[in-house]
């Protein structure tokens, strides 16, 4: 579901949702620190926030993690293999011209295991102090 135009909030939580030709590959997600998303980040991302392939696609995007990329996809991982819930609190914000620019050079940012909704304005902050 897009909120506020910019923010998407997690729809898949179960992973009985997610097709299996995507997790199939959850071993190639999260793999290195690089910012750009591969393939298999990227189509994973895309689905579990619901993302209209017309609005956006996230494979090969730079998107920062507040947190860490490789935290992210390991606790995935160990959700997955746990058989529990995807990653919880997850946030997707998407940025504008203004924003990629003043982050540093992010498409969009992640925020996990968040009990509120941050303000656009802070995650863009905040991935600027990590770059």
């Amino acid at each position: 579901m897009k909120i506020f135009g910019q923010i998407y909030e997690l729809q898949v939580h179960n992973f009985a949702e997610i097709p299996t030709e995507l997790i199939n590959h959850i071993e190639k997600m999260g793999v290195d620190t690089s910012s750009i998303l591969n393939e298999y980040e990227g189509r994973y991302l895309n689905f579990i926030f619901k993302i209209d392939p017309q609005d956006l696609n996230l494979v090969g995007k730079r998107v920062g993690f507040i947190g860490s990329k490789i935290d992210y996809f390991k606790d995935t991982r160990e959700r997955f293999y746990e058989n529990t819930t995807t990653v919880g609190g997850s946030v997707l914000y998407i940025f504008n011209a203004a924003q990629k620019e003043e982050s540093g050079g992010y498409d969009a940012a992640i925020v996990y295991w968040s009990k509120f909704l941050l303000p656009v304005d802070k995650v863009v902050k905040k991935l600027k102090k990590q770059h």
